[in-house]
């Protein structure tokens, strides 16, 4: 096309050439005629005829040329339309691309996109108390990478690894998030925007604001006791969930999971549903824990600078053939719970396995307590609910939630187990229970509201806060102090603290007393009770950098009796200081 135009300008000054030739010889001629020289005149109009022709013949060359190419441009074109109608040609299509954070990739029909991302948090610190953790501790937190994004339209996915797991080692695998979803305008409720969405795979159950909520962005280094304590975290499920402006709710139906110490309950160990036969236990084979989970939250005031926020939970969860060996996070409620400085390793909390399976009594040589798996379903079924509360005005934040959990349990699979020597404390129902309240004031003025998001695939939560002075951009970052408290409670029934103590003391310590080893195994379930404040710093230099410090009180601390091992006495009247730091970089 640009040398058809070329060629058209060439036409146009031969034309304009001919004009000021033809202009030429008029003049010629005018002077001429007013001159004595003839022949020279003559000679002259030659010279200038000659040189018209000239112009002439150019200027038909120049417009033939141009023709020519404009019939062959045209004939070009017909031709490539014709080959990309009939699918031979087909253009790419534009893609938007972006570092900002990651490496993320979208088509502009935003039909397919996808992200690598990731995060790695340093941790180190120290305790005045280890008691039964490490004085003093650095390493690696968590280090993942991750792939999300969406194709053909309507299907979304990512996978998510971590490569250093949980610092207890009870953790099975790399594997957290990992699932395949759907969602499709015809799912759409009426008077709602986005679509219902389907999601299959390893993901979070909907339960505890403090649980879903990102590693990322934490006001603290490590979540709330209670949600070490009840929150389920990922499993293997299905769920169903929508969302509209200021509301959320989602439900789906759970079983095993990355991050339980087994994914299966060892085949006939425990061997017998607590039945009886001339050959001992009746093996019953095995079948893995299920759960039911749902989670609706509300917003009633939710503005540029105001936020309240509303929700409600609850989890049904059946055992089946699992005990504390697979299903530890429930059926020895708290054994995960780390004192809120998970690097430190300090456990001081657990019940007994309150299914009845292998029990480790840490005191003495207590043998009428020590015994491997020979009896289960000890526990018919769990019911966790839990309420929250979030807040933001202005700079000023405030959180809160509350969890309960109520164990009922099968008492003639519990007597049957006692029959055995096995130790089974505890009644036929027990009750849990654990709550924090924590509140954050940035210094530099940013406000949390900003980074509430109720799109998020696992339900409200928050998100990346607005940095309104950027270190990158000449300013401080974000800068805040938090404050918080936290208690849990995993003592239920009679015989508690130092009365239980003397008992065990008396069975194990120094001599066999039938009256104190009765005693111990009808006692309640003693898995301890701790209540911890925690001060801290939160430093936002850019997005995709997150430097915190913590200090840790544990106010009071009682656990007689409970699943750790390693605990190796009473503690009652112990406050450790905790104090940890972390370098954390996501993208």
């Amino acid at each position: 096309m640009k040398r058809i135009n070329n060629m058209k300008r060439i036409a146009s000054a031969s034309s304009l050439a001919l004009a000021i030739a033809a202009f030429g010889v008029i003049a010629s001629v005018s002077a001429a005629s007013a001159g004595p020289d003839s022949g020279a005149i003559e000679v002259r109009l030659r010279q200038l005829e000659s040189e018209i022709a000239k112009l002439r013949k150019e200027a038909r060359d120049a417009k033939a040329q141009a023709q020519s190419a404009a019939a062959a441009a045209q004939k070009s074109n017909v031709s490539n339309a014709a080959h990309v109608k009939a699918g031979d040609v087909h253009a790419p299509p534009p893609v938007f691309v972006s570092f900002k954070n990651g490496l993320f990739v979208e088509t502009e029909d935003k039909a397919y996109s996808f992200k690598v991302g990731g995060r790695l948090q340093i941790d180190g610190g120290g305790n005045t108390e280890p008691l039964n953790g490490w004085a003093g501790q650095t390493g690696f937190r968590r280090s993942r990478i991750e792939v999300e994004g969406r194709a053909a339209k309507y299907w979304f996915y990512k996978a998510q690894a971590d490569f250093n797991g949980a610092p207890n080692g009870l953790t099975l695998g790399v594997w957290r998030d990992a699932y395949l979803g759907f969602e499709h305008p015809a799912l759409t409720l009426p008077g709602v925007k986005d679509p219902i969405f389907i999601m299959i795979g390893s993901q979070y159950e909907p339960f505890n604001l403090e649980a879903i909520n990102s590693s990322k962005y934490t006001d603290f280094i490590e979540r709330a006791m209670m949600a070490d304590t009840f929150g389920p975290y990922r499993h293997v499920g299905a769920s169903i969930g929508a969302h509209g402006d200021n509301w959320t709710a989602k439900g789906g139906v759970y079983s095993t999971s990355f991050e339980d110490a087994a994914l299966n309950p060892t085949p006939n160990v425990p061997a017998a549903w607590g039945v009886l036969s001339g050959a001992g236990w009746v093996p019953t084979g095995g079948a893995q824990y299920y759960d039911f989970t749902g989670r609706l939250t509300y917003a009633p005031i939710k503005d540029e600078h105001n936020l309240l926020h509303l929700g409600i939970a609850g989890r049904y969860h059946r055992p089946n053939d699992a005990t504390g060996a697979s299903d530890d996070r429930e059926l020895r409620l708290g054994n995960r719970v780390r004192s809120e400085a998970n690097i430190l390793n300090q456990s001081l909390l657990g019940t007994p396995d309150l299914s009845c399976g292998s029990v480790s009594v840490p005191y003495g040589v207590g043998a009428p307590f020590i015994r491997t798996g020979v009896a289960g379903h000890c526990v018919r079924d769990i019911f966790t609910f839990g309420v929250e509360l979030a807040g933001s005005y202005g700079p000023f934040s405030i959180q809160a939630e509350y969890n309960g959990a109520q164990v009922n349990r099968n008492m003639t699979n519990v007597m049957l187990a006692r029959m055995a020597n096995v130790f089974a404390p505890g009644g036929s129902s027990e009750y849990f229970s654990g709550w924090y309240v924590q509140g954050q004031y940035w210094l530099t003025g940013e406000e949390r509201v900003s980074a509430y998001s109720v799109k998020d695939r696992n339900g409200a939560t928050f998100e990346q806060i607005k940095i309104k002075n950027p270190l990158s951009a000449g300013g401080w970052g974000a800068w805040g102090l938090a404050a918080r408290y936290s208690e849990v409670n995993l003592n239920s029934g009679g015989l508690q603290g130092s009365s239980l103590y003397n008992a065990l003391a008396l069975t194990t310590f120094v001599a066999p007393n039938p009256a104190a080893t009765a005693l111990v195994a009808t006692s309640g379930i003693n898995g301890g009770r701790q209540e911890n404040v925690t001060v801290g710093l939160n430093w936002y230099p850019d997005n995709g950098f997150h430097f915190q410090a913590n200090w840790t009180h544990v106010l009071n601390v009682a656990a007689p009796l409970n699943g750790n091992a390693s605990q190796g006495g009473f503690i009652n009247g112990a406050h450790p200081n905790l104090f940890e730091a972390r370098a954390q970089v996501y993208w």
